[in-house]
């Protein structure tokens, strides 16, 4: 220290009350007082969320951990708190305990019982402070109800229990106590799918990569979420391996471990219960990244890719241990990552290419599905459209000499010709005149057919304008019989002008008009295929 060094204290309450602010939502505030828990050794979390009668909220999250002395509590409860012996645990910054807390609440208490069994208690109350001006930590009374709840989950040993008092920044709001139960009830089970992914593996019982614990939120047990759906046949692992990185001043090579995996269509899953449990969604495609085996950042490709439909079945793991910490820039919420150039360019240029067409190619398999199961009955009201009113304005006449090889022979103002085009039989007479198919040849659109010997045109589902501009308005009849009737009348139009001189030209005309669409409709956005229904 210098003689000439100027010593400035921090004034307590703005740097309090500044600290409320970092950004933490409910769900990541919890999961830094977990963290806490399982670096002091604990088997059990519970966490009770209570209103009192007069409308208020409380938080207690109890575990049996290891506990805390005196000197320990006043250490955890201090700003910058100091540094853990175990490089590995789940605590990194020595601030979480405090800002995660405070931003929801204006006062903290902490009651810890150690290994010589004494239960003390402290408080941070923001009030209290914003009074005295000073950093003074209450010792307040341990009141009976506190010591009850501490042992349901140590069972009279050792552990701690954090209660969040005088809580203003968790519900909006509410004009009644029914609306603000209602409102609490829902940030209980947005925790609750938070903790199960968050922690899956250290509450899934056979996992060997972590310690087991129970966690509870109201009494209800968490089961583990996994997001790789690991249990499911039709899961297919893309890439799987360990990149060696190296870090500056480590003795030993650090690794990231990859896996991509495609998960299946919701159609696809053993059950309908675990297709709706995996959460298929474009919000759930992307990264899932693990620090010492818990999860801190998921649901996008942090700045590798935008998201898009077709990305949706892809999940890619990225493990990693404390290690490789300056590496992914972790955050003092732990939910923020930025991956350094190096692992970024390697990730993107090495390891994302083949899983993403994988991806790719299993998304259009879905659309293709789901737009063929859609398209029943879609067509109905624009064939009985145009059954009114075919005959009237037919100028060609077809005679099918050949169903199985599709031979016609075609009569109109310019002669008698000899054709080739599909026959079809169709198992509802009054659903004729529009045939959407899976494919015609060359990729067309559209093409002449006969169905039950009614002049017609089929629809090909796999093309891009069909899945792009029918697809989302299936269900509206005027436009789709608007549609429909536009590529029957121009198949119409090629039967009654057709002779040997045109024939290659209407295929020409057809292949040329299906291209030039596809590339048309190129930048439409894709359909949804497993959104919600």
């Amino acid at each position: 220290m210098n003689a000439n060094d100027i010593i400035l204290q921090p004034d307590p309450a703005r740097v309090m009350e500044g600290l409320r602010d970092t950004g933490y939502d409910f769900n990541t505030a919890v999961a830094d007082i977990i963290d806490n828990s399982i670096a002091a050794n604990a088997s059990k979390v519970n966490i009770l969320l209570q209103m009192d009668p007069a409308g208020e909220v409380f938080v207690y999250i109890a575990d049996d951990g290891c506990g805390m002395d005196f000197d320990e509590l006043k250490n955890a409860m201090k700003y910058g708190s100091a540094e853990r012996s175990n490089k590995a645990s789940l605590g990194k910054f020595g601030l979480g305990l405090k800002t995660a807390s405070t931003a929801f609440c204006r006062g903290l208490s902490v009651i810890s019982r150690g290994k010589d069994m004494v239960e003390r208690k402290v408080q941070w109350d923001l009030d209290y402070i914003a009074i005295t001006g000073a950093w003074n930590l209450k010792q307040p009374e341990i009141v009976p109800d506190e010591i009850d709840y501490l042992n349901e989950t140590a069972q009279n040993g050792t552990g701690t229990m954090i209660v969040w008092e005088k809580i203003d920044r968790l519900l909006n709001d509410c004009k009644t106590r029914a609306a603000a139960m209602k409102a609490l009830k829902k940030v209980e089970q947005s925790l609750e799918f938070h903790i199960a992914m968050v922690y899956q593996r250290f509450l899934d019982k056979n996992d060997q990569r972590t310690s087991n614990v129970t966690i509870t939120v109201n009494g209800h047990e968490i089961e583990p979420w996994d997001p790789f759906c690991n249990g499911e046949e039709n899961t297919t692992v893309l890439y799987e391996d360990e990149l060696e990185i190296e870090m500056p001043e480590k003795s030993e090579i650090p690794e990231l471990f990859i896996k991509a995996v495609l998960i299946p269509r919701r159609d696809e899953f053993s059950t309908r219960e675990a297709g709706e449990a995996a959460r298929v969604s474009n919000d759930m495609q992307g990264f899932y990244v693990y620090r010492e085996n818990r999860l801190i950042h998921y649901g996008d490709w942090m700045g590798m890719f935008s998201k898009e439909p077709h990305g949706t079945l892809l999940r890619v793991e990225l493990s990693f241990d404390h290690n490789l910490d300056e590496a992914f820039h972790v955050d003092i919420k732990k939910s923020r990552i930025l991956l350094n150039e190096e692992i970024f360019k390697h990730i993107k240029d090495s390891v994302m290419p083949a899983p993403r067409r994988a991806a790719d190619e299993r998304y259009r398999k879905g659309t293709k599905k789901k737009v063929e199961n859609a398209s029943v009955d879609a067509h109905k009201a624009s064939n009985r459209s145009i059954e009114e009113k075919a005959k009237s304005v037919e100028n060609s006449r077809v005679e099918v000499t050949n169903p199985s090889t599709g031979e016609v022979q075609i009569s109109n103002s310019n002669g008698v010709f000899k054709h080739r085009i599909t026959v079809h039989h169709t198992e509802k007479p009054d659903q004729s005149r529009v045939i959407p198919v899976e494919s015609i040849d060359n990729g067309m659109l559209w093409a002449p057919t006969i169905a039950d010997g009614k002049h017609a045109v089929e629809i090909n589902m796999g093309h891009p304008y069909y899945q792009k501009v029918y697809y989302p308005i299936l269900e509206q009849n005027v436009l789709v019989t608007g549609l429909d009737s536009l590529l029957w009348a121009m198949a119409e139009a090629e039967l009654s002008t057709f002779n040997e001189e045109t024939k290659e030209q209407y295929e020409d005309m057809r292949f040329l008009v299906s291209k030039c669409l596809r590339k048309l409709v190129a930048d439409l956005p894709d359909p949804e295929i497993d959104g919600d229904e």
